[in-house]
This record gives C-alpha cells, structure tokens and sequence, in this order.
C-alpha cells in the first residue's frame, strides 16, 4: 500500500514565468515546486492505495499513461516524505530561536493602511521624493564636515534604525495584504549568528509571479518610505542622529538586497527570473562555464537566459561584498579609534558604552560576512573539482 497524503497539504497551481505546468507544494513552513506528473500522484495520494491504482488514477488524471514504477519513485523521494503521515520531518529553516513578537491580529488595521500605499503612483512619488531629499541632504553634507556621536546619539540612531527594520517587515506583510495572501505575524530570531526581525509571508507563495516579486521588495520599499520620513526630519533638525539612522538604513536596504543570502534579494531575482532554486541553477551554470574554460570534451555554455543570470548574479555578489567590506572596515577602524579615544581620555563611560556597542555590532557583522564568504569559497571549490 502507498502512503497517505497528509492533511495538511496544499497542492495549488504555481507561476514560474515560463509558462511551464508547475504547482507548489505547501506543508507547513515548507514549500516545493514540482511538475504535473509529481503534483497529480500527491493529489491523488489522499487515500490509501497500491502503486498500480495510484498510478492508474494519476493517469486517468493527466490523459497520458503513468506507471506504477514512476509512482514509487515520487513517493519515495525523501524530499517529498514530509508529505505523508509515515515520513514527517521537522522543517529546516535558516532562522533558528524564533519568537513572534506580534501576531497577524495585531496587525489587521495597520496592514490594511499600509497596504494602500502598494500602488504605482505612489510608489512613483515616494521613490522620486525620496531621490529629491536625499539630494539635499548630500549637498548640504558638503557644506560641513559632520562631528562623532555621543553614546546617547549613538544608541538613539541605533533605535531609529532597528525601528526601520521593522516597518520593513511591515512591508512585505502590507504587500501580502494588498494582494490577498495568507500571512502571519513579526517575529525575532537568530540568521547563522546575526540577529534578525522575520515576517510569516509563507502564503506569498501562492501569489503570481509578479506580486510574489512585490512581496519580496515590499520591505525594501515600506523602508524607503521610512527613511523618506527621516529625511525631511533631518532637513528640519539637521540632528546628526537622524543622519547616522538614515545612513545606517541604507546600508541595511543594500545588505537585504543581495542574493547572495537567502534575504529579500535571493527571493526577488528568483521570482523575477522565474527561477526557483537559484543557487542551485547558480551552481549549475557555473559548472557548465567552468568545464567549457577547463575544456573538458563535450561540454558547453548553457543558455542565453541561465547565462545572464549568472552574470547578474556575479555582479551583483561582487558589488555587495566589495561595498560590504568596504563599509565595515571604515566602520570599524572609526569605531575602534573613537572607542580607544574615549576610554584613553577617562571621559564618562556613558558615551564609550555607546561607540562600544557599535563596535561591537560592526564586529557581529564582520564575522557574519566572513563565514559567509568561506562557505561561498568552499562551494566554489566543489564546483571547480567537479
């Protein structure tokens, strides 16, 4: 006898850009994508039954002969076991220590506000305001040379920033708002060993393509509303605290924009690319570009469109690492100076406690990025042994 589909799973028509027959498969806090022939044997995996019924009904299905032998081999594949009753797994997910701060409840009202904001128009003008304030903020930037934060203007920018960060997952719920998916809460936890805000957009998923794209770039773009708020602050106050949370919040925008990491950018070139599992066609076309350099008898480049994803992806990947480390190692030779000033100098502890803190953010990062970069090498060299 087969095994028994459970319950819970969700078997609904996916759109990958291609126009290609595919469903998403949704069981818990796990989603997979898969072809008709998987899709129609779930589907009619509901009730007990032998390989050869099964396979019966899915042809029966799908108006094309499906053997019993194709079958088996769906229902054995060990991806698909969470599926069943008999072959439950606990999901794996990169966000370990979570808490929820705020449920979906909560937050009804003000996602149906924000939601209205999702429109061309007014992301046209908020983009095109936030340019205009920005602006201005540089040129007046090149009027003065800005002096150190206090450690109260230090910890108070850190606020305003981590404050950001959560009108950023705001976002990416608002979206799902707009759209009508199913969504949950706002919850905090641990991303390898750097701590992160998460919003629950799992039913984003079942969205087209295009509004799972406005899904993923809803934070960024809720974001940018905030530090548009931040901006006309500054102008009015010309407070180097809302200059620092502004510079801060950009660089945070950039870092979730890599796809590098499984953040907002891996998820918006996959869905804009139509190309689920990115990093896995990723590695796969650079495989094929690196047999074809090596020479190796047989190989060839892939196709136009895998190809200019890898470039974009490579670009990109560059460009964020380089302005990574770039930022973070001005950011920490200024912090670690001002620190070693500060305490040199027998000043209060209260404003050394704040460049401290910073210091000390800057380090969690660095050391984030640099684990980051082994595992990027470390597949790299699988790739290149290949």
């Amino acid at each position: 006898m087969t095994p028994t589909l459970r319950a819970d799973v969700r078997v609904l028509p996916f759109d990958d850009g291609e126009g290609r027959n595919r469903f998403i498969v949704a069981v818990g806090e796990r989603h997979f994508v898969v072809g008709e022939v998987v899709a129609a044997v779930l589907q009619e995996a509901r009730v007990p039954s032998t390989p050869e019924a099964l396979a019966q009904r899915v042809s029966g299905r799908l108006g094309a002969s499906v053997s019993a032998d194709v079958v088996n081999r769906v229902i054995a594949e060990q991806m698909l076991s969470v599926c069943f009753h008999d072959g439950a797994q606990t999901a794996q997910c990169p966000i370990r220590f979570r808490a929820r701060l705020v449920g979906a409840a909560a937050l009804r009202v003000p996602l149906a506000l924000l939601s209205k904001l999702f429109t061309s128009k007014v992301a046209i003008l908020a983009i095109v305001m936030l340019a205009v304030v920005q602006i201005a903020i540089a040129a007046g930037s090149e009027r003065g040379v800005a002096e150190g934060l206090s450690g109260t203007e230090v910890m108070c920018a850190v606020a305003l920033t981590l404050l950001g960060v959560f009108v950023h997952e705001l976002g990416h719920l608002a979206a799902c708002a707009r759209f009508g998916a199913v969504h949950g809460g706002i919850g905090v936890g641990l991303y390898w060993c750097m701590p992160v805000f998460y919003a629950d957009v799992n039913g984003a998923w079942t969205l087209p393509r295009l509004q799972r794209a406005a899904v993923d770039a809803g934070g960024v773009y809720l974001q940018c509303i905030y530090t548009l708020g931040l901006g006309a602050a500054y102008l009015a106050t010309q407070s180097p605290t809302i200059r620092e949370a502004i510079a801060w919040t950009f660089f945070l925008m950039l870092h979730t924009l890599n796809p590098v990491l499984k953040y907002d950018g891996y998820w918006l070139l996959t869905d804009l690319a139509g190309a689920p599992n990115l990093h896995g066609r990723i590695r796969d076309s650079a495989q094929q570009v690196w047999s074809v350099i090596r020479r190796v008898p047989g190989a060839s480049l892939p196709g136009t469109k895998p190809l200019l994803l890898l470039g974009a992806f490579t670009a990109i990947a560059f460009a964020y690492f380089a302005y990574l480390l770039l930022v973070l190692g001005a950011g920490i030779g200024k912090s670690l100076g001002a620190t070693a000033e500060k305490w040199a100098a027998g000043e209060a502890s209260w404003p050394a406690v704040g460049e401290f803190a910073l210091l000390a953010l800057l380090l969690v990062m660095a050391v984030s990025l640099s684990f980051v970069l082994a595992r990027s090498i470390h597949r790299i060299g699988r790739i290149s042994s290949t």
